[in-house]
């Protein structure tokens, strides 16, 4: 995926998941944080701590209080932007979907059909 400027970004419209969903680091399995929203180029993380910007994830998503842990969907995604919320240490983090297989690309449009 070619990078997008800021008027590109804005352009493109992102949405609410019908569950509410969580961002985990596929290599170490720490939580960066949960979802607020999502399209097929980026989206919107609140997260209990800093991330950096221009930082690279390899991002595992679950659904929030799933017990099994189960893997919903998985993506290579770049941080491009991070502001701090109220609560202390909690950021705003805005990140670039960079690398998603076809099959995870399907499996994002499942969880949000208005992609479709």
């Amino acid at each position: 995926m070619k990078a997008l400027t800021i008027d590109e970004r804005r352009l493109n419209q992102r949405h609410a998941t019908e569950q509410e969903l969580e961002a985990y680091d596929m290599h170490t399995a720490r939580f960066i944080g949960r979802f607020v929203d999502i399209s097929e180029e980026g989206f919107l993380l609140f997260c209990p701590q800093l991330v950096d910007i221009d930082s690279v994830w390899q991002v595992r998503v679950l659904a929030a209080n799933d017990q099994r842990l189960q893997t919903l969907l998985s993506f290579g995604a770049e941080c491009l932007w991070v502001r701090t919320a109220d609560a202390k240490d909690h950021c705003w983090a805005g990140f670039q979907i960079i690398d998603i297989t076809a099959e995870d690309t399907r499996k994002l449009h499942e969880l949000i059909p208005q992609l479709t």
